[in-house]
C-alpha cells in the first residue's frame, strides 16, 4: 500500500538530507522538477536550495501528521530507501544509477508543463 518514494538531497559525499513521501512515487519527477525550480535563485546555496525544495514538496501537507519524514543519512547508503532519487547539491546534478542530469536538464524534460517566469 502506498507509492513511497524518497528524495535525497545530498550536501558533501557523508551528508545528506532524506524526505520521505509516502504517496509521491507516481508523481516523483514532475513535482521534483516543480521544486528545482522553485529553488533556482538558490542553487549555489545548498542549505537553502535544500529547503526551498523540501518546502515546495511539502506545500500542501505542511501542518499533515502523516506523509512525509525527513531524516538525516549517508547519501551512499540508499539500499533500504524506497525509489531513491538524489539531488546533489555539490555539483547541481539530478540522479539514479547511471543516469545523471543537470538541475537544468530535470527541469527542462520533466518540468515541460511548468510556466517559465
Amino acid at each position: 500500500m502506498g507509492a513511497r518514494c524518497t528524495f535525497v538531497f545530498k550536501h558533501d559525499e557523508d551528508n545528506a538530507v532524506a524526505l520521505y513521501s509516502h504517496w509521491g512515487e507516481e508523481s516523483m519527477y514532475s513535482d521534483l522538477a516543480a521544486a528545482v525550480e522553485h529553488a533556482r535563485p538558490r542553487w549555489g546555496d545548498a542549505s537553502y536550495a535544500n529547503r526551498m525544495m523540501i518546502s515546495y514538496l511539502l506545500q500542501h501537507d505542511i501542518l499533515s501528521e502523516t506523509g512525509y519524514g525527513i531524516y538525516a543519512c549517508d547519501p551512499s547508503d540508499q539500499g533500504f530507501m524506497d525509489s531513491p532519487i538524489t539531488i546533489d547539491l555539490t555539483d547541481n546534478t539530478i540522479g539514479q544509477g547511471e543516469e545523471w542530469h543537470t538541475f537544468d536538464e530535470f527541469v527542462n524534460y520533466h518540468g515541460s508543463h511548468l510556466v517559465k517566469a
